[in-house]
């Protein structure tokens, strides 16, 4: 349901409802390789933030995304980009930095998602 959100906003040109939405899309990513990581079917409530970092280094998955620079840099254009208050903010979102999130959510190489997607 996320990702559909996200694909309509994409889609219609809300470039900052766009990148609230990359960016939870992420935020789930990451708690679900948490929850493949400690072995639970549901997210523990300590996971239950919206802190990136602190979800990649959970996740168990941190030194694999250093050793990858090309996972690094998206992940860097995401945190630099996204931040939950953004749903509240009037922040100026570009089309330029809208696209620059989604490439590095959905890049077929080395999207985080994509990379997510197959762990």
């Amino acid at each position: 349901m996320r990702k559909e959100e996200y694909e309509a906003l994409y889609s219609a040109g809300k470039w900052q409802g766009a990148v609230v939405q990359a960016g939870f899309l992420l935020e789930l990513a990451l708690k679900i390789a948490i929850c493949k990581n400690i072995d639970e079917q549901n997210l523990p409530r300590i996971f239950q933030v919206h802190d990136l970092e602190l979800l990649l280094y959970c996740s168990g998955l941190r030194q694999t995304f250093e050793s990858k620079p090309e996972l690094q840099r998206n992940f860097t254009v995401v945190l630099t980009n996204w931040s939950p208050e953004l749903r509240y903010e009037r922040a100026v979102i570009t089309q330029k930095k809208s696209n620059e999130v989604h490439q590095a959510l959905f890049d077929s190489s080395h999207g985080l998602l994509t990379f997510l997607a197959t762990i």
